[in-house]
């Protein structure tokens, strides 16, 4: 994955400007990531976004700065979330196993579709699989055949996911293979999540990644999501149900993503098949 590019900018208040319209594109960026963009101190950038959240351009976060309101940057609960699109969820992730290697190092994004994929994954594969998702670890304990490296912090119950400085500096010393990768909205600008602490981690897994591969239903281009993870030239294929539109196809190929389509088979027609063998 690329590094990160500086903004250029000739004045103090330029960069506030560039400050601004960079999260209002991302919906939430840590303090860390703007002082890398723009080539100065965190103290300064602290500074910076003081001002624009006393101004009333900028809404504060701990650790970081988004285009939100708190409520906004709640994400749905993870119970509500599994039920959705189920049939569909369960036939990606079983298309997803099948892009795993033998021996591969693999990092799966905490998402009701990554833990499904989960506990279909092989157990005589040899795999090391790094995730920030609680339900994944769970899945995985009893595999002896799998390494698990799962990256602590704090554990979010929204999501039950962990993220904060520990997951971050967990993901900066790491390198895998493929990275399967959760969103909850998707448009032509790339993939969206419901909320900053997991864009963050999610964007910190992308840049240790060889390969993204998002694993997503069609229902998400429909869906709202306000924080945006990465544009398309990030992800190099993407795993999706057959409902996926003609439109939004042309358009992933036109932004060099493989498309690996899938049908999603009912729970009624599954148990129909399974009393007729």
């Amino acid at each position: 994955m690329s590094g990160v590019e500086r903004f250029t900018y000739s004045s103090a208040p330029e960069r506030r400007d560039r400050i601004v319209r960079f999260v209002t594109d991302q919906g939430f960026c840590t303090i860390t990531e703007l002082s890398a963009l723009l080539g100065v101190s965190e103290m300064t950038i602290r500074r910076d976004v003081s001002g624009l959240v006393r101004f009333g351009k900028l809404r504060g976060f701990h650790g970081g700065v988004g285009s939100l309101s708190p409520e906004d940057m709640l994400g749905r609960d993870y119970a509500d979330r599994d039920l959705a699109m189920a049939d569909a969820k369960r036939a990606i992730a079983a298309r997803a196993t099948e892009l795993v290697r033998e021996n591969s190092v693999i990092a799966i994004d905490a998402g009701t579709t990554a833990i499904r994929m989960t506990s279909l994954l092989p157990r005589n594969k040899r795999l090391h699989v790094v995730t920030q998702s609680f339900p994944v670890v769970s899945a995985l304990v009893g595999n002896a055949d799998t390494e698990v490296i799962c990256l602590g912090g704090v554990l979010h119950p929204e999501t039950l996911s962990f993220d904060g400085m520990s997951t971050l500096a967990a993901i900066s010393n790491l390198q895998v293979e493929t990275f399967f990768l959760a969103a909850s909205g998707l448009s032509d600008r790339g993939a969206f999540c419901a909320n900053g602490f997991d864009a963050i981690t999610k964007r910190a897994l992308i840049e240790v990644a060889e390969r993204v591969v998002l694993l997503a239903d069609s229902s998400k281009f429909s869906s709202s999501a306000m924080v945006k993870i990465c544009g398309w030239d990030a992800i190099d294929t993407i795993v999706i149900d057959s409902g996926l539109s003609a439109e939004n196809k042309d358009m992933l190929l036109q932004n060099s993503v493989k498309v690996l389509t899938v049908e999603a088979i009912s729970t009624r027609a599954r148990m129909l098949a399974a009393n007729e063998t």
